[in-house]
């Protein structure tokens, strides 16, 4: 066992940043809750962060740019009013998915020392 974790391609992290960012904010505009909003945000950040943790605040970018997207396709689907106070919940959801980005590469860096290949003492 070499030690090292698989990485996914950039491009498959990105559109599953794009698809779970538009989930977030259909969620958002249908359950009008902001704690589910502000988690689920944080648990997406951490989860692409940890597969690709070089950078990781791009994707806390990715995930909380798409939610006010994905608001406007709930919206439109259905039929509710747009409301300011959601497009700033959306827009404020940058910061709980800097803290689940960062999060979620420390883990990774924790587990790649942790499962690193042991170098036998001479």
């Amino acid at each position: 066992m070499s030690g090292k974790i698989a990485e996914p391609s950039s491009t498959s992290v990105y559109v599953l940043a794009v698809l779970l960012g538009a989930a977030t904010g259909y969620v958002n505009v249908r359950v009008e809750d902001l704690m589910l909003t502000a988690v689920m945000v944080t648990a997406f950040a951490m989860f692409l962060a940890f597969l690709r943790p070089q950078h990781p605040w791009r994707w806390a970018v990715a995930v909380s740019a798409i939610i006010p997207m994905g608001e406007v396709v709930a919206f439109k689907v259905t039929g509710q009013k747009l409301n300011r106070a959601g497009i700033s919940e959306a827009i404020l959801a940058v910061l709980p998915a800097n803290a689940g980005a960062y999060g979620g590469a420390a883990l990774r860096t924790v587990i790649r020392e942790l499962w690193k290949p042991k170098v036998p003492i001479k």
